[in-house]
């Protein structure tokens, strides 16, 4: 007894497995990363113009994705924060006419969580302690959520 194969099975097969592909790359998957929200914030320094912008949420410093200019001697910031945070301090890379990289020693503060757009002014104060180093004190005023 002879028996026939189809040449059309292993075909039929590929075209089944090929569209479930597609239909899998065209579904949108979730996001593995976390919600963020926007944090605009204009920035002055003691000494002289603030050069980048670091943040603390409660899980240690990072410096937030985002963009800034200058405008006089205020650094404005737009930055994404993670939605869930409900803490946030701030720190700059350095400030005009510092002679020396302080000690971070400023505030801390609580924020809503939520995905509302943050909008603060923010001022380092950089300043020598003695007989010690320089410390910097960070500070947030005018939060405000929209």
């Amino acid at each position: 007894m002879t028996t026939r194969r189809s040449r059309r099975r292993p075909a039929a097969v590929l075209a089944a497995a090929g569209a479930a592909l597609l239909l899998a790359a065209a579904v949108p998957q979730t996001a593995s990363a976390a919600t963020t929200r926007t944090l605009q914030l204009a920035l002055t320094c003691s000494t002289g113009l603030p050069y980048g912008l670091s943040v603390d949420n409660g899980s240690g410093w990072y410096y937030p994705d985002g963009s800034s200019y200058a405008s006089g001697l205020v650094k404005y910031f737009t930055v994404f924060i993670p939605s869930d945070a409900t803490a946030l301090a701030i720190n700059t890379g350095f400030c005009d006419n510092q002679p020396q990289t302080p000690m971070w020693e400023g505030y801390r503060y609580a924020i809503t969580p939520g995905t509302s757009t943050i909008t603060a002014n923010g001022n380092c104060q950089d300043m020598y302690v003695y007989p010690g180093p320089y410390v910097r004190y960070c500070s947030l005023s005018g939060v405000t959520y929209s």
